[in-house]
């Protein structure tokens, strides 16, 4: 396994990987395919991917098993922690590929964006988590995290419940 960071060539395989993964996991959760699809576009579209690759606050790092891509996560510095004063580094996306979970990729992944943080001195990493996904709640729990506060992720049709996590740095 390999984790590296992501540069402008990767753009169409994180374009690829990123609306695959988003729709397997949580593509069912959305009322309105338009609101999915410009949801996907305002994240994972060829223009959005550039600007934040090419952002010196934010890195994507990409999971590579036997030569494949398996996942990645995306980090943004110097974000304001929701309900709150404080900046850190907010974990935008940890996705993996379906066929490699449990493997310890999600971990290494995790672990390289803490480091990420923590270079960058910032004194939490924090994320919003679906309050329905217990399993990525446990494991944002194994590695740290806590509850911060609630959040929720609101469009035209739908609200959707979130937590915002974090794990603060000494």
């Amino acid at each position: 396994m390999e984790i590296r960071q992501a540069v402008i060539a990767d753009i169409e395989l994180l374009h690829k990987m990123g609306t695959e993964t988003y729709r397997y996991y949580f593509g069912a959760l959305w009322e309105s395919a338009a609101e999915l699809e410009q949801f996907l576009d305002n994240d994972f579209s060829l223009s959005t991917l550039q600007q934040s690759l090419t952002d010196p606050d934010q890195r994507w790092w990409l999971a590579i098993e036997e030569g494949q891509p398996a996942g990645f996560a995306k980090v943004h510095h110097r974000q304001r922690l929701p309900q709150s004063q404080e900046q850190g580094t907010m974990m935008c996306k940890l996705y993996l590929q379906p066929h490699v979970k449990s493997r310890g990729l999600g971990t290494a992944l995790f672990v390289r964006a803490e480091h990420d943080a923590r270079e960058h001195h910032q004194p939490c990493l924090w994320l919003t988590v679906l309050k329905g996904n217990t399993s990525a709640i446990g494991f944002y729990e194994r590695q740290g995290m806590s509850i911060h506060c609630e959040s929720a992720h609101v469009t035209t049709t739908q609200t959707t419940e979130l937590w915002v996590m974090k794990k603060e740095f000494e």
